[in-house]
């Protein structure tokens, strides 16, 4: 199983590819996005992100032998989202093995996620804080002109906000939100303020954190998204029925079509959507701010 290993620095890096890391990717949307990334593009070389070494092997060996022409264009890269070290780590391997000019990476999709009935401490951890740090050390390392950042929401998110008021609804819906009032808001759920689904609340934080995100890096191309409603481990016995490659196309289409946003939240049919309410597949897009 092809794993990232230092192999020549700036040399390697300077093959015509367009790499993404795509986090959480050894099962349910992040291996379909991974996946379609290799069908769909063949100049795309995927960084297969996985927390379990074992289960990364496994996605990537049957990836191979599903599509035998991505062979040499996807790498296993051990990384733990919610973890600094593993993080850092995984930030220095990318930079070894394909150097640091030109910037190694076209674009990161934050795919790593945990889903309902976990503490909010493990799922701002994973959900919310994991895409910050992953980001802030892969940020070297992104193509600095167009390059891309798509972090996988949810419409959780939005519906989680429809039920807020007051300063967090400012928070979770103003163009201007900074990374400290974020930040200042999930400690004060950490801290007691807070007594619904962790879930939504987690997401509504990560679509916030992507409007300012990109408010700090006009040059990049930053937006969420939700998959939509998908069968996967996290929806398990909850009634989604739409298999994982159905959640792949928007994020893909994110990371390699035309350059969108910034900082926008698409629907699960690619339509930009609000942050405060839930927009249906189909219905007319959000024009606001």
């Amino acid at each position: 199983v092809p794993r990232l290993r230092a192999r020549g620095g700036a040399a390697a890096a300077c093959m015509q590819v367009r790499r993404v890391l795509v986090t959480g990717a050894n099962k349910g949307i992040g291996l379909a996005t991974a996946e379609k990334l290799l069908c769909d593009f063949p100049d795309c070389h995927v960084l297969l992100g996985a927390r379990s070494v074992a289960r990364g092997e496994v996605a990537v060996s049957d990836l191979l032998a599903k599509h035998p022409s991505a062979a040499g264009r996807v790498d296993l890269l051990e990384l733990d989202v919610s973890s600094d070290e593993s993080v850092s780590r995984a930030a220095g391997q990318v930079a070894d093995a394909f150097g640091t000019d030109p910037a190694p990476l076209w674009g990161i999709i934050n795919n790593a996620g945990i889903g309902f009935g976990h503490s909010l401490s493990d799922t701002l951890a994973t959900n919310s804080y994991g895409p910050h740090r992953v980001t802030a050390a892969m940020l070297p390392l992104i193509e600095p002109k167009g390059g891309r950042i798509v972090n996988i929401a949810s419409a959780s998110g939005p519906m989680f906000v429809a039920g807020v008021s007051g300063e967090w609804l400012r928070v979770f819906t103003d163009p201007d939100v900074t990374w400290t009032e974020i930040e200042r808001t999930m400690q004060e759920a950490l801290q007691g303020a807070f007594d619904g689904e962790a879930y939504g609340f987690s997401k509504a934080c990560l679509n916030a954190y992507t409007r300012w995100l990109a408010k700090q890096h006009p040059n990049l191309v930053i937006n969420s998204c939700t998959p939509g409603w998908i069968n996967t481990d996290l929806t398990k016995g909850m009634g989604a029925t739409n298999p994982p490659s159905k959640g792949a196309p928007v994020p893909v289409d994110l990371v390699m079509g035309q350059a969108k946003g910034p900082g926008f939240y698409f629907g699960s049919d690619g339509v930009r959507s609000p942050l405060d309410r839930y927009r249906g597949p189909g219905d007319p897009p959000y024009l606001g701010d």
